[in-house]
């Protein structure tokens, strides 16, 4: 399919080589091409632009395969994706600016070097003596929700943005005193001697008396406020409540039954286990088949198939799970797994079958032939189907009758319970946030009723994540208002602890210092004095940690002052720090010569990288002010909003 060229840009071909094994290693392990998806429906919200430079635009579905990919491949947790779309968002956008000027500046990525580029990140399994088979690949492309037009474009455009960044470091210099700077910078040590005031040891000392709690009320006082608190009346409506109250006839479970036979309609398949030994680059056919007719013996001998798959199978999804794969429908795996499986009868085992992945030997645990399932086999699912559908159709019916009778008479709810056959929930003096009887913390129930007053109902049913709704009127309102003590009591006691607690290792520290100096800094005696602990640290670099304490880099001055001289007190994570440089070792010089290449990189590297950013920064700015970039922050908004509530 594709030409080998050997041009190379390698940094492009490490960037592409993480998002190809990643479709390639999900083939491998869950041997089923069709299970991806998600992308490339083609619907209209997909294509809402997010921006659009020249007269390329960004899409808010690249955004969506951006996220999607990150997440199938775990290098972002779902929970974060709020906070990290919008980088992903303008990543995406410096990505194609930084294209759209090198293609202005004259940069061209030929068709030949885009291939290459494709070639040279493909795992050794898809790639024949330069040749890749576009079938294959294509449909693993289709699992990320990509075309190969996709991934040549995105190539091309990645290359193009390589080339651009290498043009604008060009001229980055990084001099030999740089490089002795930044050796002796990571490779100086220093030990300290210290004293850590940790809160937790002064904690009781710090328990505010009566009369503090009241003075700092006294002096917070405009700090410390009660909320609005609301009461309601509360009426919830389950629809599988509902539901279960219907009880469908078998004549009409029949009628449905009969216009959903095809829903019925099972594929032949089979239930089977596998273990793989993988072939690539390192382990040749020629290795791996040995090995692979090894296990089958083993098999064939009587051997517990499971535990052999668990410790041998290289397919890492199936091995977990003593191999097993599940039911399988024909169309699902690649053909020669299909043949074999297929072609055993339940409890048989295959010989080594060969793949594109590497030898598998399967066992069957079942085999189905394509059916129509009987009635009585489905009956139970048409009963909750149409029990769903009923209650979906009543709940409306419910919730109009009881919401009119609700606001007819607010002041007697219970009469718009018994309409749907439930009961009431009372919820006195909460507030947003709070847990709600029958409901518990629940951000649409706080929006639904946050603008309501005394009296109000909602004017709509709030629906909740779990399916249900709800319908609630305001029953009393506490105004918010300042707080009194007794009121604000637990929090004034907490704050004015915090405040004495701060003081007294202020003036702990203070004093420990203040004692070392008149003693020649000797900080050992001056913590003898006053009975505070002293600890000495082993020799530490910049990158080291200190018992206690962290990291160095809380505690810079250890590298720049000189050698007894007091330090602090310093916040840390552990408390207040108070230290005294005891000897500081110099970095030698003579090992500099083996990190000197290294370290070289590295400079320059990051040198590259922040003129490449003053680069991306100014070039967004000017095109903007050309009218060559324009970003929807409205649309991204929503983006970052629809990630929020998944």
């Amino acid at each position: 399919m594709f030409d080998l060229f050997r041009s190379r840009d390698k940094v492009v071909r490490l960037m592409l080589t993480g998002m190809l094994c990643l479709v390639a290693l999900s083939m491998v392990t869950y041997l089923i091409p069709g299970s991806g998806g998600g992308f490339g429906s083609g619907n209209s919200a997909d294509q809402t632009i997010v921006a659009s430079i020249g007269k390329e635009e960004v899409t808010s579905r690249d955004v969506s395969r951006a996220v999607q990919n990150m997440t199938r491949s775990r290098q972002m947790p779902p929970e974060l994706l709020s906070i990290y779309v919008p980088q992903i968002v303008k990543q995406i956008i410096d990505e194609r600016t930084m294209a759209y000027e090198a293609n202005r500046l004259g940069l061209r990525v030929t068709p030949e070097e885009t291939d290459s580029a494709i070639i040279d990140t493909l795992p050794p399994e898809l790639v024949k003596n330069g040749k890749v088979d576009g079938a294959t690949l294509s449909a693993l492309l289709q699992q990320q929700g990509m075309t190969m037009a996709d991934l040549k474009a995105s190539t091309a455009r990645q290359l193009l943005v390589s080339r651009l960044e290498q043009i604008v470091a060009q001229g980055v210099v990084v001099s030999p005193r740089d490089i002795e700077t930044e050796f002796r910078k990571r490779n100086d040590k220093a030990k300290i001697q210290y004293a850590l005031l940790a809160p937790a040891k002064y904690q009781s000392e710090a328990e505010p008396s009566e009369a503090e709690i009241k003075a700092y009320y006294e002096a917070h006082k405009a700090d410390f406020k009660v909320a609005e608190k609301k009461s309601y009346a509360i009426i919830t409506l389950d629809p599988q409540a509902i539901g279960a109250r219907i009880q469908p006839t078998d004549a009409q479970l029949q009628a449905d039954y009969n216009s959903r036979r095809n829903d019925f309609q099972t594929p032949e398949r089979v239930k089977a286990r596998h273990i793989l030994l993988k072939i690539d680059a390192a382990n040749t056919d020629a290795v791996v088949k040995p090995k692979a007719e090894a296990l089958l013996k083993q098999v064939q001998a009587g051997g517990d198939f499971a535990k052999i798959a668990k410790e041998n199978s290289q397919d890492t999804g199936s091995a977990v799970q003593g191999g097993e794969l599940g039911f399988l429908v024909k169309g699902q795996t690649v053909p020669e797994f299909e043949k074999a499986a297929f072609a055993l009868q339940p409890g048989q085992i295959s010989g080594l079958v060969k793949s594109q992945f590497g030898y598998h030997i399967i066992q069957s645990e079942a085999h189905e032939q394509a059916r129509l399932q009987p009635f009585d086999e489905v009956k139970p699912q048409l009963i909750a189907d149409y029990q769903k559908r009923q209650a979906s159709r009543e709940m409306q019916s419910i919730t109009d009758k009881v919401l009119a009778e609700l606001k007819k008479d607010p002041l007697h709810p219970e009469k718009a319970a018994e309409l749907a056959n439930t009961t009431v929930t009372r919820a006195e003096n909460v507030q947003a946030g709070d847990p709600i009887p029958g409901i518990g913390t629940s951000k649409e129930f706080d929006d639904g009723t946050a603008a309501l007053r005394k009296g109000e109902v909602t004017p709509g049913p709030i629906v909740l994540q779990n399916g249900r709704a709800v319908l609630a009127v305001v029953t009393d309102v506490q105004p918010a208002h300042a707080a009194s003590l007794e009121e604000a009591k637990a929090d004034v006691k907490n704050k004015a602890s915090q405040e004495k607690l701060n003081k007294l290792l202020d003036q702990k520290s203070n004093d420990l210092i203040a004692k070392a100096k008149t003693m020649d800094n000797d900080l050992e005696k001056a913590g003898k004095a006053l009975n505070i602990e002293i600890k000495t640290s082993p020799d530490v670099d910049r990158q080291g940690s200190i018992e206690s304490v962290g990291s160095t880099s809380s505690v810079p001055e250890i590298f720049t002052k000189p050698v007894g001289s007091l330090i602090g007190p310093v916040q840390v994570s552990g408390g207040r720090l108070i230290a005294r440089i005891v000897s500081r070792t110099p970095a030698n010089i003579a090992e500099m010569a083996a990190q000197a290449n290294s370290i070289r990189d590295e400079i320059r590297q990051q040198r590259a990288r922040d003129r490449a950013q003053i680069f991306q920064e100014g070039l967004r700015e000017r095109l903007k002010a050309d009218g060559k970039l324009k970003v929807h922050q409205d649309v991204i908004d929503g983006i970052v909003r629809n990630y929020q509530r998944t």
